[in-house]
């Protein structure tokens, strides 16, 4: 069965411009700096990995196996075909060179469908790093003995503008909520997303970081994920803040630094 709960955290560290450095080196330095982590790719677990299916890391002194993953694939060139076969039926306007996505869907009937097609596009990479960490985390659970470990998957995206945080969310309680057992490894997902920013309190922006977690009864494990993002925060030269949603996909709406993610389908 799926989980009966999901609770999802919409945080932000307040920047003007993208923290320097790829986001996966510096969350790995960041990681790496707390001296109760363990790396799974250390000599200390060559004998006991191999070759085998592994994550990443032990944290918190072992109460944690973590998982990173990179969100590297573009959706676009999937969506725009996708699209481009819609815009070939008879119903549909009539649409010259480049195109805003949020124009051209909601001039279509089928505008609904159309936006989920969008958004389960933009969420298969999400989808697909949640059956692999789901794996990885399980593998090393029961190799090293740490069945009531928690597991954590931290999705990383710095150059995807079309996986924005509202489709990361989405996807993530949709996966959890459809997926048979609910990947009852991963206890967590921290999304750390610099793609894009969000609108924050006082006319600020910042660089939007999701919490999904299944349980509201594992205090200690929320405790240290809690520490772990306000460090983060503080890594970027910044201070974490909640920020209420309420279930309102629209407050995760993205602000890009650079060109607005358009379709071509007539290219």
């Amino acid at each position: 069965m799926a989980v009966d709960n999901l609770y999802i955290d919409l945080l932000a560290f307040a920047a003007a411009h993208t923290p320097p450095g790829g986001l996966e080196s510096r969350m790995v330095a960041f990681l790496e700096q707390d001296s109760s982590s363990e790396s799974l790719d250390g000599s200390a677990f060559a004998q006991v990995n191999g070759s085998q299916t592994k994550a990443d890391y032990l944290l918190g002194g072992r109460r944690i196996v973590a998982e990173l993953k990179t969100l590297n694939a573009s959706p676009l060139d999937r969506t725009e075909q996708r699209l481009k076969a819609r815009l070939a039926e008879a119903d549909a306007p009539i649409v010259f060179g480049t195109v805003g996505v949020s124009k051209i869907v909601e001039s279509l009937p089928d505008s609904e469908a159309i936006a989920k097609m969008m958004v389960d596009m933009a969420g298969r990479a999400v989808r697909r790093h949640l059956q692999k960490a789901n794996d990885q985390i399980a593998a090393i659970k029961e190799r090293l003995n740490l069945a009531d470990a928690a597991g954590l998957l931290i999705l990383m995206n710095d150059t995807e503008p079309m996986i924005d945080a509202a489709a990361i969310g989405y996807t993530l309680k949709s996966a959890f909520e459809a997926v048979d057992g609910g990947y009852p490894h991963i206890t967590n997902v921290w999304a750390s997303i610099e793609s894009h920013r969000i609108a924050m309190p006082g006319d600020r922006t910042g660089y939007p970081q999701l919490h999904v977690f299944k349980s509201l009864d594992r205090q200690a494990e929320l405790d240290f994920m809690g520490r772990m993002l306000g460090a983060w925060g503080n890594q970027n030269a910044s201070r974490m803040e909640r920020l209420p949603h309420r279930g309102d996909w629209d407050v995760m709406r993205p602000i890009y630094d650079g060109e607005v993610p358009t379709l071509r389908p007539f290219d």
